[in-house]
């Protein structure tokens, strides 16, 4: 999964006061929202298929727990930081709790400079794509820095993809990369759909369709959670994104949806950008436009 450094202006800080934790319960017989977490989820630099970073989660009578790999900054390639996997052996974290208000897992990790670690956030796009946020001292920043110029006060992002099971190794593994300037106008609203979808899930057992989302809040929440650039407009449903026809189809159970956003002014209709549970976003073509 392509490791991207998370422009996040004033985050380099440790993380603060954190959301109230729920208890981990297991959850309906229909639905274990600790399920969503569990499986070894893996980061790689962009073009290379080795990860630098491995986290593996378990889950157990309703509790979770799991290791992360130990990994160091190599250099800068391409404008973003270049990391490589160090030989120690994997790290037990601890205190894994999820997030009552957003449903991020938040867990301990002791890490190598200068990501010494402390309580990481672990927030997840869909059922197959998440990212990481772990904390780094201003100290460690400002050598970061010194060494790194250009990439001072930002928190480093990781994005993480989920390794699939036995059984289901043709999953789709398309992601948004080498798109135009513009293509994130669509990526990040449909980063937010997908985070929302997650964390309405979590809390709700069932997907929601947009109405639900928009008039439930949740994408509000999800956006105040962390997205500081959107172009989308979440006073409006009929319009939520100028310019482009957006739909969500949710499964008669609520257990998938799909998603897709085409540019209304494009010539090929055919084609736009596409999502489901997983939060995998990919570029595609249908063979018709959706009517709204």
């Amino acid at each position: 999964m392509t490791y991207l450094i998370g422009m996040v202006a004033g985050a380099i800080a440790a993380i603060g006061t954190l959301a109230p934790a729920r208890a981990q319960t297991t959850g309906a017989a229909t639905f274990d929202p600790l399920k969503a977490y569990v499986g070894t989820w893996v980061a790689t630099n962009p073009n290379e298929s080795t990860p630098f970073l491995v986290l593996k989660i378990e889950e157990s009578n309703g509790k979770l727990t799991g290791t992360m790999s130990h990994f160091k900054i190599a250099g800068i390639r391409n404008g973003a930081l270049n990391l490589i996997p160090l030989t120690d052996a994997e790290t037990p974290i601890s205190d894994l709790v999820v997030a009552n208000v957003d449903a991020r897992l938040l867990f301990t990790w002791s890490g190598d400079p200068p990501f010494h670690g402390g309580r990481v956030e672990f927030i997840a796009q869909g059922t197959s794509v998440a990212y990481i946020n772990i904390p780094i001292s201003a100290e460690e920043s400002k050598k970061i820095w010194a060494d790194n110029w250009g990439l001072a006060r930002f928190s480093p992002t990781i994005r993480m993809r989920r390794e699939p099971e036995a059984g289901n190794e043709n999953q789709d593994a398309s992601s948004p990369e080498g798109m135009s300037p513009k293509d994130w106008k669509i990526t990040t609203p449909a980063e937010l759909i997908n985070e929302a979808q997650f964390q309405y899930r979590f809390a709700h057992g069932i997907y929601a369709d947009y109405a639900t989302l928009l008039h439930s809040g949740q994408l509000m929440k999800t956006r105040e959670g962390g997205f500081t650039v959107m172009p989308m407009n979440l006073q409006s449903e009929d319009d939520p994104l100028p310019g482009y026809l957006l739909r969500l189809l949710v499964s008669p159970d609520g257990s998938s949806y799909r998603l897709s956003i085409h540019e209304k002014a494009s010539t090929d209709c055919g084609s736009g950008f596409f999502s489901d549970e997983t939060g995998i976003i990919f570029k595609g073509h249908t063979a018709e436009c959706p009517a709204n």
